[in-house]
């Protein structure tokens, strides 16, 4: 396990977990948000896996399976990752829609920005939120986040230092 808070545990992301994330990334509601939007199949989250791996293995985090402490249910999945096409690292979170609303995605992002800054060398990490979802605008806000201008007005871009971080 990387870590545990309140309501939820964290560990790195492994093969038997497919069956659970591949449910995860097949519903339309959660992905709307991820990536260019489209669900994934189970090819595609098999694969995905994998690059979570070989990503713990060269930087020593990455995308994460998130659990509900008390039952050991799936929920979700929280990293901090190097997007595509950037030269930055950011912060994910994508939660099943039956844990919306319980105020996981702040605790586990909480969690995981703490996490990363104590085992890397990272001095900021950041989150690029498409406009008009403004929950994950909130969860920013609430993980100490300060939105900053960025290079195009289809997502705000969000940034918390390691000094930031430690504030907190």
């Amino acid at each position: 396990m990387l870590f545990q808070t309140e309501h939820l545990s964290v560990r790195q992301f492994r093969h038997d977990d497919l069956n659970d994330f591949s449910d995860l990334c097949a519903d339309p509601n959660v992905m709307r948000f991820v990536g260019d939007g489209t669900v994934l199949s189970r090819p595609e989250v098999s694969q995905w896996i994998e690059i979570c791996e070989r990503k713990y293995v060269d930087r020593g985090y990455g995308t994460s399976a998130v659990f509900d402490a008390r039952s050991g249910e799936f929920v979700g999945y929280c990293g901090v990752i190097r997007a595509p096409d950037r030269d930055f690292d950011e912060l994910t979170y994508v939660f099943h829609q039956k844990a919306w609303g319980n105020g996981y995605a702040t605790e586990v992002g909480i969690g995981m920005l703490d996490h990363v800054f104590r085992i890397s060398s990272l001095d900021s990490i950041s989150a690029t939120i498409e406009q008009e979802n403004e929950v994950s605008k909130r969860v920013a806000a609430k993980l100490g986040m300060i939105e900053l201008p960025f290079d195009t007005e289809d997502v705000s871009y969000w940034k918390i230092t390691r000094e930031q971080n430690c504030a907190r």
